[in-house]
């Protein structure tokens, strides 16, 4: 099947709009989940400080790169997820924080669409790095996914 393709917000950006660095910066963080699981950890590795806490509010809180990958690998070994498309509807910032409202696709290793899944998220950047990031969304795709393949 075929997969959304990311698509730039900046590709929208029109008489003379100008994007944040920290715009920028989530906008390619998102983007590089697209390309597969091994992405996106390495992604998080790049992105996140060595205390970054990330929270998917009513259902996961991890700290740090290396118990979010943990959480993301519980979702690759049981449903056999590989990428996720971010269709990024909205994002502004103001200052270091960064707000998103997007639809995340996705996918099953073989290509096939998993589940999509509306999200609004906040990312607040530190250094140049994701320090604090929260996503609100409707977790029954999510847990029925997980329900199903349990």
């Amino acid at each position: 099947m075929m997969r959304l393709a990311a698509k730039r917000i900046d590709d929208d950006l029109r008489d003379g709009a100008v994007m944040s660095d920290q715009i920028r910066f989530v906008e390619d963080f998102l983007r590089r989940w697209a390309d597969g699981a091994e992405a996106f950890h390495d992604a998080i590795r790049d992105s996140f400080t060595p205390d970054t806490v990330w929270e998917n509010v009513g259902y996961q809180t991890t700290a740090g790169p290396d118990e979010a990958i943990a959480f993301l690998g519980k979702g690759e070994a049981a449903w056999g997820r590989d990428a996720i498309v971010a269709e990024v509807r909205a994002i502004a910032a103001t200052g270091d924080t960064v707000l998103t409202e997007r639809v995340d696709h996705e996918y099953h290793k073989d290509g096939r669409l998993l589940f999509s899944v509306p999200v609004m998220g906040i990312f607040e950047l530190r250094d140049g790095r994701i320090a604090a990031w929260r996503e609100y969304f409707d977790t029954a795709p999510v847990v029925a996914k997980r329900d199903a393949t349990a």
